[in-house]
């Protein structure tokens, strides 16, 4: 079976369709599925056709569409060209933190990521030093005023 046709089942056929069960009742259909712009056409428009052709609803009613990350130019990663960034070696040298405010912070809407080790290296040093000043803070008795309340950081002197 032709694997972009199969997948276009799992919405459903993972919860036990054809046959009904409390399982796909409660979870068919799903609210948000979050996924890149580069298989739109091969699963998700196929999920949402299958969804509707046979449980006559679509399998989800948000799409989120995320940035791919790429490499520090910009190229798609692959094995073959050699350009591939091991996300579990980044964590392992630089910490998961590292590699997750990295991401974070060079997510921009409509624009994908271009990862480089360097940049991790960077947001790494960084976010160390917001941990310092945190401890430092805290080592030096800081702390919210019971009556604290954000809601008023956002106004203007």
């Amino acid at each position: 079976m032709d694997t972009w046709f199969s997948s276009a089942l799992w919405p459903f056929s993972t919860l036990g369709w054809p046959d009904s069960s409390p399982v796909l009742d409660q979870h068919y259909p799903g609210n948000v599925l979050v996924t890149g712009f580069d298989i739109i056409f091969f699963w998700v428009a196929r999920m949402m056709m299958m969804g509707i052709h046979f449980m006559e609803k679509a399998p989800f009613s948000d799409i989120y569409i995320h940035a791919l990350v790429r490499d520090e130019k910009g190229q798609k990663m692959s094995k073959s060209k050699g350009n591939i960034i091991d996300p579990l070696e980044l964590m392992d040298l630089y910490g998961t933190d590292a590699l997750r405010f990295t991401l974070v912070a060079m997510a921009a809407q409509g624009r994908d990521i271009k990862l480089a080790e360097q940049r991790v290296v960077g947001y790494r040093n960084f976010i160390t030093k917001l941990w310092n000043a945190a401890r430092f803070g805290e080592m030096n008795g800081c702390s919210l005023d019971a009556g604290f309340d954000p809601s008023e950081c956002g106004k203007v002197l």
